[in-house]
């Protein structure tokens, strides 16, 4: 940060405080304005250039997280407003032109923050990598569809909010990160579950083109059906009649009263009508994405980066949380008319249902999307593809998920890997973390690293991890106390789940029809 005054930095709205670098050489940025308050008439609208301040803008401390219920990732000390659209920033005190890690976080596009403790950047900035962690709109103030907003959009449709966010975050970044010590010609974005999504989102979008050089996907894409719990893409037509309903619930006549709807009665509207379709979904609105997903990687006129993508082992280990369900009943619910044909893809014996239901679950939700957006990228593009499971439980202390559940079936669960690419285990409250955790970890963070610095995941240790390519040679990398690179033994099934996919889902969404 050659050229500025210790103690402030002049960036996009004003200037902003200057903390002291740790003894890490790790300075901090916290709650640094990338947009306008998306507030009152502003709500439900594209994000606005961010309002300019008068003197010097304290980064000691977090923005306030967006709308959303209280939960583990936005307990109730942190504060929460539609005032939300905030950035951070952790970077090397040593100047240099470091290449840049953009983090959108997970939790459905729901939940969540860009101040959760996992996502501290300390680790990788130590390694010479500046970290961004950001906050978008969630739930129906993010993804939002009505007839009302999509004639005033001025392009025929609505929703997609809380991706316009990402999008003008990664614009801020291309504007501004320089001043940080940041390379905005290497920026990777990445996410977790809805912030894989988001990141599959941002390569179809043609609105993310120029701004991100690579990208990384862990649990999660938007190249799937959409249906109760996921996160496909759908039609505008669907989400617009479910925004109906939602005006309807909350007494709106019109797009001027419902603004007027407190925050908190919109989330408690949307959270009553969600039926397990939550207001959180991708829209093909002809715009941010102006088609389905698949269709446009097939295309081939998607966003072509190199992709680091994968999943957990035990992704649907948390589902034994709910109401339980046998294998059988599962096959059926899910695949229909392709129930038997898919059951056949998991053989297992009497004793071993759990097992294979948490591995068909997990599949279904999670793998199979995520596998279907490394497979595409790989096929119809020509940058490099790595792909990734991650097979390493954590330690948990007894009763992190209910006094009744059994932490040692939860495995390598959805979520466990983040405090592990970013070296944060001890911000992980009652782990008893051994050497083996650390190790995962450095192994983890490293590769993370060395594919921001240079597209390729081949540092920290001995281990080569080779690119994905689809057919019988493919590979990926086995994440666990020793890993190594395999023949990816869930090729074939994934085949299956895509034939059987082929015939039971409903035609893909394409954009909208121009409204009377």
């Amino acid at each position: 940060m050659a050229g500025v005054a210790a103690d402030s930095l002049a960036i996009e709205g004003g200037s902003i405080a200057v903390r002291p670098a740790g003894a890490d050489g790790v300075r901090s940025f916290k709650g640094i304005p990338y947009a306008a308050p998306p507030t009152g008439d502003s709500r439900w609208k594209a994000p606005a250039a961010v309002i300019p301040w008068q003197g010097v803008r304290s980064s000691d401390s977090f923005g306030a997280d967006c709308m959303q219920a209280v939960n583990e990732n936005s307990p109730v000390q942190r504060p929460r407003s539609e005032d939300c659209l905030f950035l951070n920033v952790w970077a090397p005190a040593k100047a240099g032109r470091y290449p840049v890690f953009v983090w959108i976080h997970g939790g459905g596009s729901r939940v969540g923050s860009g101040a959760q403790p996992t996502f501290d950047g300390s680790a990788f900035a130590r390694q010479g990598i500046v970290v961004v962690t950001i906050n978008y709109r969630l739930g129906a103030l993010g993804f939002l569809s009505t007839p009302e907003l999509s004639a005033e959009s001025g392009y025929g449709a609505s929703g997609n909010y809380g991706f316009m966010d990402v999008i003008a975050a990664l614009g801020w970044v291309q504007r501004n990160i320089g001043r940080f010590g940041g390379d905005p010609a290497k920026v990777t974005i990445g996410g977790e579950s809805s912030g894989s999504v988001t990141t599959s989102v941002m390569m179809a979008s043609p609105l993310a083109k120029g701004l991100f050089a690579q990208a990384i996907g862990e649990s999660g894409s938007s190249l799937r059906r959409a249906e109760p719990a996921s996160m496909g893409a759908t039609t505008l037509a669907f989400e617009e009649r479910r925004g109906r309903a939602l005006m309807d619930d909350v007494g709106a006549r019109d797009l001027g009263g419902l603004r007027r709807v407190p925050a908190e009665r919109i989330l408690g509207s949307a959270a009553k009508l969600a039926n397990g379709q939550f207001y959180n979904l991708p829209v093909v609105d002809g715009h941010l994405l102006p088609d389905a997903p698949w269709r446009i990687f097939a295309s081939g006129r998607f966003n072509d980066v190199p992709l680091l993508a994968g999943w957990n082992a035990d992704e649907g280990s948390l589902m034994l949380l709910g109401p339980r369900r046998s294998f059988a009943q599962m096959m059926q619910d899910t695949y229909g008319a392709q129930a038997d044909t898919v059951a056949r893809l998991y053989p297992h014996g009497s004793g071993d249902e759990q097992a294979a239901l948490i591995a068909a679950a997990g599949h279904h939700n999670i793998a199979y999307p995520t596998w279907l957006w490394a497979y595409a990228a790989a096929r119809f593009g020509r940058k490099p593809v790595y792909l990734y499971e991650f097979d390493h439980a954590p330690p948990l202390p007894r009763g992190t998920f209910g006094p009744d559940f059994d932490v040692k079936l939860a495995g390598a669960y959805h979520g466990a890997e983040i405090p592990y690419v970013f070296d944060t285990l001890d911000a992980q409250r009652g782990w008893q973390l051994t050497a083996v955790d650390r190790a995962v970890a450095r192994q983890m963070n490293a590769w993370w690293a060395s594919f921001i610095r240079t597209g390729a995941p081949q540092g920290g240790g001995s281990v080569r991890w080779p690119r994905y390519v689809p057919g019988y040679g493919a590979m990926r990398m086995q994440i666990t106390e020793h890993p190594q690179a395999v023949a990816d033994p869930d090729r074939a099934r994934f085949d299956g789940l895509m034939k059987a996919h082929a015939v039971i889902d409903p035609p893909l969404p394409g954009p909208p029809a121009p409204h009377p």
